[in-house]
């Protein structure tokens, strides 16, 4: 592992490993993007679901 440690190895190990990271992450965007238009995808397909959810409030009595 001295090898590394020699300047003109190091350099290229460490755009190595940076591009290693950002392949990484341009991956998992991409994942990320596919699950988000899937699952605008799967909203968009739902029936009769096209206005907001209600909730109603009931007042109850303190028991005291």
């Amino acid at each position: 592992m001295d090898f590394l440690a020699n300047p003109s190895v190091a350099i290229y190990t460490a755009m190595a490993v940076a591009l290693v990271v950002w392949v990484a992450i341009f991956a998992y965007l991409l994942r990320l993007d596919a699950q988000a238009r899937e699952l605008k995808r799967r909203m968009e397909q739902v029936p009769g679901e096209q206005t907001a959810p209600r909730a109603t409030l009931e007042a109850q009595r303190s028991s005291e």
